[in-house]
């Protein structure tokens, strides 16, 4: 529960500095949604099936045009197999993107913080807050305002004694 007001309150800050700084900015920030599905690997492949998750991002250019910065709000589950009912991870995380002029591919990587909670069957939860990191390349299907993406991934979040790793491939839209 802390994570969650912890979340929420780095996101209304961001905005609120971000907001103004857009508006007046050379390049705007894009945003993207996406929905995707998550396949589980190492420990968590071993005690979950194939997940789902979605995804809201913000995405701006550095001085060099080829750079980005972007970040990502993002939401996945996993349901478990006995005696877990599921897992569930709640992330913000910080990435570059590197994007070659003119080329629809598109790779990205980053650091986020991720706010994990195991539900068993019959009640009860735990939950932890651990450090993560994200890869993978993009791909844009089209040019112009609105964008859709697919994305292959790598997820890891730095849980203690466990390997909790996933591969998502997400489908989205950059407006």
């Amino acid at each position: 529960m802390k994570f969650r007001h912890t979340l929420i309150t780095a996101c209304v800050a961001v905005a609120a500095i971000a907001a103004p700084r857009a508006a007046h900015a050379q390049t705007p920030i894009r945003f993207s949604g996406a929905v995707g599905l998550g396949l589980p690997i190492g420990d968590l492949g071993n005690a979950a099936n194939l997940g789902y998750g979605l995804t809201f991002r913000g995405e701006g250019k550095l001085a060099n045009p080829e750079w980005g910065l972007r970040g990502d709000i993002t939401w996945d589950r996993f349901p478990g197999r006995a005696p877990i009912d599921n897992y569930s991870y709640l992330s913000l995380a910080g990435n570059f993107v590197h994007r070659m002029p003119g080329e629809s591919l598109y790779e990205f990587a980053g650091l986020g913080l991720y706010g994990s909670t195991t539900s068993f069957n019959g009640g009860g939860n735990v939950s932890t807050t651990d450090l993560g990191i994200q890869m993978g390349v993009g791909l844009d299907l089209s040019k112009g305002p609105h964008t859709p993406f697919v994305e292959f991934g790598l997820t890891s979040a730095f849980t203690s004694g466990a390997n909790t790793l996933w591969f998502p491939v997400r489908f989205g839209i950059r407006f």
